[in-house]
């Protein structure tokens, strides 16, 4: 049968998973990192070339300064020295016509015309001089060739003079444009520095930042959906981001749904198992309890013995293949519920009535008392199964004339089920693996054992009406389960 089953739904296995259209618009990781990348390396790579044009400039500016500046201040202040020397020359030759001053006075002149042909070959860069420099020449032959005449000299020896100065006007703003500029370039170069420091500062917190942020949310949200899917729930995975984390989450979103139609085949499938078990064994049990009956005959005590067995066994059988499939509902989002406002009183008073023929088995005392007019918003057949799960779990482990204790009380807009017993409890380590799925704690007495599933239905139970559950030791001993779940919406109908 189950065989068939299978076989029945294999072919559907496939197509029902969806398909997905690939986006190709997405970046990859490496491809957004090359892109950041190149982008900082323009900016560092633009930054770096001006501060190393303004050093140029800076270097530029000091040669200037060191290598033409000072060696042309120098020689200018040589050549005025050899103009003095040559007007004290001129003015010898004026007393003393025939001593040859005149001579001397013309050899100073030329000296001085080559040495201003030398410093003009070395400002050919500098326009201003140049020109500055060549007037001065001018003015320099024309006041050579100026013999006899003192009006003519007067004039030519003032052109001179005022030549020398435009030379050294020239050269002295050279001298301060150009330190000008090398006090420009310095200011700048030094503070692009500061800038492509800043700027690596920056980036180096700036980007791995980035980095971690663009990449730990999609990652959260994957392990969010992750989590929803161990836990059986359904879940949207955000597909966004870069093209590896839009694969991870189709990849995730696939997973989720063959996890889906495989939970749905198993449910399925357990389902008509189920049904297939539970036919028989409603038999069996009608069966057995017929004869038990005794109406349609006798029994000999070791039969009634042995009926007893059959019976018990059947309705361990029962209530585990249905917890199974209470627990597939559960998960398969399957099982109903209708909530309502519920007196807690009558629950309390049907809780006692039902579970007293049991504890009584034990000698064992079920005290069920809530708070004056108490309610609470839930369904009344989960709300018995809840609570029918937590006193049979008492008393089970409580030992023969114990005492469970059930109290329902006011609490944060709700109301509190306490279910006590003054058992073994539970070691704290343990507390929170008791709601999973198919774990018992490990017990060295020989008490029956169950399926496991009974707290992991109450759990989940509690929670899909809105609840909590929690479990505690007792200081004087024994276990304490306490439930939460929403009060009575009206007040006054219960």
């Amino acid at each position: 049968m189950a065989a068939d089953f299978m076989e029945g739904h294999s072919a559907d296995r496939e197509s029902t998973v969806p398909t997905r259209v690939e986006d190709h618009r997405a970046d990859s990781i490496p491809r957004r990192v090359l892109v950041v990348a190149l982008a900082i390396l323009l900016l560092v790579g633009g930054v770096v070339y001006v501060a190393v044009r303004s050093i140029h400039t800076l270097g530029n500016s000091s040669d200037t300064l060191v290598q033409v500046g000072l060696p042309l201040q120098k020689q200018l202040l040589q050549i005025k020295n050899t103009q003095h020397q040559a007007e004290f020359f001129r003015r010898l030759a004026q007393v003393l016509p025939q001593a040859g001053y005149e001579k001397t006075f013309v050899q100073l002149v030329t000296s001085e015309e080559r040495d201003l042909q030398t410093l003009q070959r070395a400002t050919h860069d500098h326009p201003a001089l140049t020109a500055a420099i060549q007037q001065l020449q001018s003015s320099l032959a024309a006041y050579a060739q100026t013999t006899g005449d003192s009006v003519a000299e007067a004039a030519s020896k003032a052109a001179v003079e005022e030549k020398f100065e435009a030379v050294h006007l020239a050269m002295t703003t050279l001298l301060i444009r150009q330190g000008a500029a090398a006090a420009a370039a310095r200011t700048r170069a030094v503070q692009l520095l500061y800038a492509l420091v800043f700027i690596t500062a920056l980036l180096s917190v700036l980007i791995p930042w980035r980095v971690a942020s663009a990449l730990t949310r999609p990652l959260k949200a994957f392990r969010r959906a992750v989590e929803d899917i161990g836990a059986g729930k359904l879940t949207n995975v955000a597909s966004e981001g870069p093209q590896e984390l839009r694969d991870l989450a189709r990849s995730i979103e696939s997973m989720q749904t063959r996890l889906q139609e495989e939970e749905r085949l198993r449910h399925e499938f357990l389902s008509q198992v189920s049904h297939e078990l539970i036919t028989p064994l409603a038999s069996a049990r009608s069966g057995s309890e017929l004869l038990l009956s005794e109406r349609i005959g006798p029994l000999l005590p070791r039969q009634r013995e042995v009926l007893e067995i059959i019976v018990r066994q059947v309705k361990e059988l029962y209530a585990a293949i249905q917890e199974m499939l209470d627990m597939h509902a559960l998960q398969a989002r399957s099982l109903d519920f209708s909530p309502q406002d519920i007196a807690v009183a009558d629950v309390l008073l049907d809780l006692q009535k039902r579970m007293q023929p049991l504890t009584d088995k034990k000698n064992q005392i079920l005290d069920c008392v809530g708070s004056e007019g108490l309610g609470v918003y839930a369904d009344p057949q989960r709300l018995r199964q809840i609570l029918t799960n937590l006193v049979s779990n008492a008393h089970k482990y409580s030992p023969a004339g114990g005492q469970i204790k059930v109290r329902a009380t006011a609490q944060q807009g709700g109301t509190l089920f306490c279910v006590s017993d003054n058992g073994p409890g539970i070691p704290d380590a343990l507390l929170e693996r008791v709601f999973e799925r198919f774990y018992q704690v490990p017990v060295s007495n020989r008490l029956p054992r169950g399926t496991g599933l009974g707290l992991a239905i109450t759990r989940e139970l509690v929670g899909a009406q809105g609840g909590w559950i929690r479990m505690h030791n007792r200081p004087g001993g024994g276990l304490c389960a306490e439930i939460w779940l929403p009060a009575a919406r009206n007040t006054g109908t219960v």
